[in-house]
């Protein structure tokens, strides 16, 4: 039995609620039992066709490529309510379309006159064609005619937005699934009553680390109507966790301009410096194993952007060396900036790491009550400039709205809204330092919750869930890791936020020997000296007193090292940074 392929299509939600389905089918299902044809259904739903997204990317582009591919017979029909369900275009590109459908062999039927075109019959009849053609130049103008009408609209809509008043643009692209536009035009959107909470659940889990596919896999479990009856979707969860609509903005373009709509929706992150974490999560594709399918192995320090080549700065990030985990200088790896492709085993650098984490994580719980002044004067300051550069793009904002040459002051907002990122993670850092220098449990309390977190299982263990906690204490605590490879050896240095010493970890001698040390940092973008105290002997008095307090880290190393065996860790081995000798 032949088929009757019916391609349905609309473009508004409005007509998604009204009757355009169910008229579609019907009519596509008595046309299939009075000619004796097998009838399947393609549904394009909330698809354009005036700019000919259902050619590009959506059913009706599949269909064609399945028919050129010969995955469906050349000799099936094809089903539309009318010739403008096809394509809304320009009438020469429309009738390409025509042509090139009748050309694969297809017969075309259009519902709502039972209009039967096929390659002969147009050949035969030139009115078919002309009837066609009029069909496309009526579509396209109605369209054009459509759209006019809706961009007036939406420029009216968006200036009342600016003057402070309630909208709700429903003409202008779809709003995302937590949202109710149900209201008027002249109300503003609000949470949905059923998917916003499903909304929150899905960004606390990608803050916890998860991936897409994870969460997709936890809302179906919990949720398992899904959205709008479907399971939840890989894409819609994507595209959410890309969303500004998160902290409530919506960006609609109307001609060659964009407008940002600050506050048009209500926001979902608690705080923008949420949406940018969930930023930072998602680049953090370093310390997730591409290579093994069936783990997620989750590396420490991929990711962080904590991790420094000593040699030229640049970034070092994760790869697997015949299945074991290595660090790799991303610039090195790329002979870039002067830098070799070098490399220095995971685990090594991990278990400096975390020794140094336990050091500072102790030293954070023992500051309970410690003045927090300081820290509250920077986190001011650093609010304050925020605060400037807030008003400075408002500004540059209104001005591009309204002149003709914008590209230097669009590459100037962009400038400054990248310097807002960068000051909204310090000061987040900084709250998280504050809080957890005033609020910490008892010493007792924390230490022994926090050393069950980082114990030797949970270390050797990749794909243990609670490395994503361990991920996230290392980037409260941990400023930088800067890792060294001179003449074979391997020196590791990690300073906490907040402290000026700086814990070294390295080879000494000759293998297999290695030591701890300490040394003092001095802030000179990224560079770690030695202190020299002797220059001037009035200060050989506090180079001695120096020198106590570098002899008291290094009896806290021990007694840090003690507390870790206890949880199995093993001690470092000397060979260790001794790796090609």
């Amino acid at each position: 039995m032949p088929l009757l392929y019916s391609y349905i299509r609309w473009s508004s939600e409005r007509q998604a609620k009204g009757t355009t389905l169910q008229r579609q089918m019907t009519s596509a299902k008595e046309f299939a039992l009075a000619n004796g044809l097998e009838l399947v259904e393609i549904i394009d739903p909330g698809v354009s066709a005036f700019r000919g997204k259902n050619t590009k990317t959506g059913r009706l582009g599949d269909f064609i490529d399945a028919v050129r591919e010969g995955v469906i017979p050349d000799d099936s029909w094809l089903y539309v309510e009318n010739l403008d369900r096809l394509t809304r275009q320009d009438v020469t590109t429309a009738q390409k379309l025509f042509i090139e459908l009748l050309d694969l062999g297809l017969t075309l039927v259009t519902g709502m006159d039972k209009r039967v075109y096929t390659l002969e019959s147009v050949n035969q009849n030139p009115t078919d064609l002309m009837i066609s053609i009029l069909m496309f130049s009526r579509a396209n103008e109605e369209s054009k005619t459509k759209q006019t009408r809706t961009v007036g609209n939406v420029e009216a809509l968006v200036e009342r937005h600016k003057e402070g008043l309630p909208v709700n643009i429903k003409s202008c692209g779809k709003h995302p699934f937590w949202i109710d536009d149900s209201g008027s035009q002249y109300e503003a959107v609000r949470q949905h009553p059923e998917y916003w909470k499903v909304a929150r659940e899905a960004i606390d889990q990608f803050l916890q680390g998860h991936g897409i596919y994870k969460v997709k896999r936890h809302l179906d479990e919990k949720y398992p109507n899904g959205l709008n009856g479907k399971e939840w979707d890989y894409q819609v969860l994507k595209r959410m966790r890309d969303n500004r609509a998160l902290i409530g903005e919506r960006t609609i373009k109307i001609g060659n301009r964009e407008h940002k709509l600050i506050g048009y929706y209500p926001s979902l992150c608690t705080e923008e410096v949420e949406f940018l974490k969930l930023q930072e999560l998602k680049k953090q594709n370093g310390y997730k194993s591409k290579k093994d399918k069936l783990n997620d192995n989750i590396n420490l320090l991929s990711g962080l952007t904590l991790m420094r080549c000593s040699k030229c700065g640049g970034t070092m990030t994760g790869f697997l060396n015949r299945g074991k985990p290595r660090y790799i200088c991303l610039n090195g790896r790329h002979l870039q900036k002067g830098c070799v492709g070098w490399s220095v085993t995971a685990p090594l650098v991990d278990q400096c790491v975390i020794t140094a984490l336990m050091m500072g994580y102790i030293d954070d719980s023992r500051k309970k009550g410690q003045d927090t002044t300081d820290l509250t004067h920077l986190i001011d300051r650093k609010s304050t400039e925020i605060l400037g550069i807030d008003n400075v793009i408002r500004d540059l904002t209104y001005t591009i709205g309204r002149v003709p040459n914008v590209e230097q002051l669009v590459d100037r907002l962009n400038a400054l809204s990248s310097e807002r990122e960068i000051l909204l993670k310090e000061v987040d850092k900084l709250k998280t330092r504050k809080t957890m220098i005033e609020s910490k449990g008892s010493f007792e309390f924390t230490i022994i919750e926090f050393m069950g977190l980082i114990q030797w299982g949970v270390f050797v263990d990749v794909t243990n869930e609670s490395r994503n906690k361990i991920r996230t204490t290392i980037n409260n605590i941990i400023e930088y890791v800067i890792i060294d490879k001179t003449d074979g050896c391997i020196t590791i240095k990690v300073k906490c936020l907040g402290s000026d010493e700086v814990f070294v970890f390295g080879g000494y001698n000759r293998k297999p020997f290695w030591k701890f040390d300490v040394e003092t940092h001095i802030d000179e973008g990224i560079k770690l000296l030695v202190t020299d105290m002797t220059i001037n002997e009035k200060l050989q008095g506090v180079a001695d007193l120096y020198g106590n307090v570098v002899d008291a880290y290094k009896a806290y190393y021990e007694t840090v090292k003690g507390m870790m065996a206890v949880v199995g860790y093993p001690e470092l081995e000397g060979r260790a940074f001794w790796p090609n000798r």
